[in-house]
């Protein structure tokens, strides 16, 4: 057989293999809510797959079976409480995947971070699921640590550099970095004035959680 007809079968059997597999997730039950809770995401990857994109995929589900059970309870005391919940949800967020957009600047790129970022919501649904059952959060005072641990966050944060190999990409990697650090270190203020009108506690459990993404920066702020 020459080399055209070998290829041709190859082909044809490729083409099959991957018919079949697509058929095989097709013929999947759906995923439902109890299901996704009780595998994890780990686990889901039995519905998507072992990829990095799989693996993307496996958290978003988790994250997002999380968050319907934890509206659905908090829909039940008060529907308020949901729209409070949200707003944690979106300044939280953006304090931690702020990290992983100033670790791609200084690095130069590349997946890990985009990945870091995709998986993360399992950690902040997990967070917002026991938050959500302490809601409504009463007035307060903040507390100095929790102040500190922004203060120290925006600080390391002023200290990072671009790591890069020749001046020409080392320039725009500087503006890059200069221009997010601005943004962050504006939103990580107002964020720290936000926990200074709730309880101690509370401030100090958010704020470590808030910016428990960034610890690793250390490391690029010392470079």
């Amino acid at each position: 057989m020459n080399r055209t007809g070998r290829l041709t079968i190859l082909g044809f059997i490729l083409i099959s293999q991957f018919i079949a597999a697509q058929d095989d997730h097709g013929k999947k039950d759906p995923l439902t809510l109890s299901t996704a809770l009780k595998l994890g995401p780990d686990k889901l990857t039995t519905y998507t797959d072992e990829s990095e994109a799989g693996q993307d995929h496996a958290a978003e589900l988790y994250a997002t079976a999380k968050r319907v059970q934890t509206e659905q309870a908090l829909a039940q005391r008060n529907l308020q409480l949901v729209v409070d919940l949200q707003e944690w949800r979106q300044a939280i967020s953006e304090c931690r995947k702020d990290a992983f957009l100033l670790a791609s600047i200084i690095n130069g790129g590349g997946t890990l971070y985009s990945h870091g970022a995709n998986r993360d919501g399992v950690a902040l649904e997990n967070f917002l699921g026991a938050l959500a059952k302490r809601l409504p959060l009463a007035e307060g005072k903040g507390d100095p640590k929790a102040t500190k641990v922004i203060d120290d966050t925006i600080a390391l944060i002023k200290n990072l550099k671009p790591d890069r190999g020749d001046a020409e990409s080392d320039n725009q990697a500087k503006a890059d970095l200069a221009g997010e650090v601005k943004r962050v270190t504006e939103f990580l203020t107002n964020f720290k004035y936000l926990i200074e009108q709730i309880p101690a506690e509370e401030a100090k459990r958010i704020a470590n959680f808030a910016v428990g993404t960034t610890g690793w920066l250390k490391e690029d702020a010392e470079k």
